[in-house]
C-alpha cells in the first residue's frame, strides 16, 4: 500500500476515533433512550442485517447528528454509532478480552506500558477497516494506545 495513503487512512481513522470519543464521553448532551420511530429506516436495515441476533436495543443520541446503541454480542460487549441525518454507520467499537488481542500489541503494551493499569482492549471497526486500541490508566491518567489491524503500534493519546 502507498506510505501516504496509509498514513492519511491512518489519521482519518484516529480522527474518527477521537471524534466517538469524545461524542460519547461528552456530558453537555442527555444520553435519554430514542423513540424507536425517531430511528431512520437505512439504520434499522443496516443493523438488523449486521447484527441479526441483537435483540432489542435502545438508541441514545451522544451528540447532535449521531445514534448510538450498547449490546451484548456473544459474551462481549458492542458499541455502534451511526450519523442521524443520512443512516450511515460511522463504526463498531466491540470490547475484547486479553487474549482476543493482537500479539504484537499486548507486546508493545507490556513493554511500554510500566506501572500502568490496562483498563480495556478494543477493536474498532469503521469503512477504512479494522483497528484496535486498549485503554491504560496510569499515574492517575488514562491514555489510548492505538494499532492497526496488524497489531503495530499507532498512537497514546492521554484522555481529558
Amino acid at each position: 500500500m502507498n506510505p501516504k495513503l496509509l498514513s492519511a487512512f491512518l489519521v482519518l481513522s484516529f480522527s474518527l476515533f477521537i471524534l466517538f470519543v469524545i461524542l460519547s464521553s461528552s456530558k453537555c448532551f442527555a444520553q435519554l433512550p430514542i423513540d424507536n420511530k425517531l430511528i431512520p429506516e437505512t439504520v434499522k436495515k443496516h443493523f438488523a442485517e449486521k447484527f441479526p441476533t441483537a435483540g432489542a436495543v435502545v438508541w441514545i443520541q451522544p451528540g447532535p447528528g449521531f445514534l448510538e446503541t450498547t449490546f451484548s454480542l456473544d459474551k462481549h460487549s458492542v458499541t455502534v454509532l451511526y450519523a442521524m441525518a443520512m443512516g450511515d454507520w460511522i463504526s463498531t467499537d466491540t470490547k475484547l478480552k486479553p487474549e482476543e488481542f493482537p500479539v504484537a500489541a499486548i507486546t508493545y503494551l507490556t513493554s511500554n506500558t510500566a506501572g500502568g493499569k490496562i483498563t480495556g482492549y478494543y477493536k474498532s471497526e469503521t469503512r477504512k477497516g479494522i483497528e484496535y486500541y486498549s485503554l491504560v490508566r496510569n499515574t492517575g491518567r488514562i491514555f489510548t494506545y492505538s494499532f492497526d489491524a496488524d497489531g503495530n503500534f499507532v498512537s497514546k493519546v492521554e484522555e481529558e
